[in-house]
């Protein structure tokens, strides 16, 4: 892995991170923007060159890390960090072959 891919690595991460931050707050109650969030950011990562697998993992794995106490639901942001991962990756190799 090169120095690009792992500095945008850090920065999916921080943003994973942000979003279970996010997610944590004793008043924040809104599951559609929480999955909105991890959906875009896991494709800009992939869309960036972060590896789809890796995107998805840095993404989503705070916000299981930090939720899964509170139930299973929270293993719903699983695929939408995959889609969201792969479909940028799909797009990044559309706009290369374009």
């Amino acid at each position: 892995m090169n120095r690009r891919v792992l500095a945008l690595s850090v920065l999916v991460l921080g943003a994973g991170v942000a979003i279970a931050w996010a997610d944590t707050r004793p008043g924040w109650d809104d599951t559609g923007i929480t999955a909105f969030a991890v959906l875009i950011t896991a494709a800009l990562g992939a869309l960036l060159r972060v590896p789809p697998w890796l995107a998805a993992i840095l993404v989503a794995g705070p916000l299981l890390a930090a939720e899964l106490s509170n139930g299973t639901g929270v293993l719903l942001a699983i695929p939408f960090a995959l889609i969201g991962a792969y479909a940028g990756a799909f797009f990044r190799r559309a706009i290369q072959r374009s």
